[in-house]
């Protein structure tokens, strides 16, 4: 079995850093010249959020599924399905895709039929 490298204080904070940074664990590790798992473990430890794995972002214009469901429910009108919570309904007010008409009710808007309507880009 290899040696133990202990953590500097100066590698904690990069570490911080990346994280807050949005870089993943292999980012992280070719950094620190560590491995990605003692990377995610030294997370934990000082109890920093990593991201698993660097997606491209969704242009804000294309609808996400949560977002696609919760225009759907609204449409026909049913309750928001689990994971539609408070921050992708004002997510979705804040885009002027849905307005809203009182207590819990909504009205679709047209920008909102719109960006359902776009492609979901594929991720390659």
């Amino acid at each position: 079995m290899g040696t133990v490298r202990r953590w500097t204080f100066d590698e904690d904070e990069k570490l911080r850093d990346l994280a807050r940074a949005g870089r993943n664990a292999l980012e992280i590790s070719n950094e620190l010249t560590r491995s990605a798992s003692a990377v995610r473990r030294r997370a934990e430890v000082l109890s920093v959020l990593i991201v698993a794995k660097a997606y491209r972002a969704r242009p804000s214009h294309v609808a996400t599924h949560l977002e696609r469901v919760a225009i759907d429910a609204i449409t026909n009108g049913r309750r928001f399905p689990a994971g539609v919570g408070p921050s992708t309904i004002a997510g979705m007010i804040d885009k002027g895709w849905i307005v809203p008409e009182g207590g819990r009710t909504y009205r679709v808007a047209d920008a909102g039929v719109e960006a359902v309507r776009r492609k979901i880009p594929s991720s390659s």
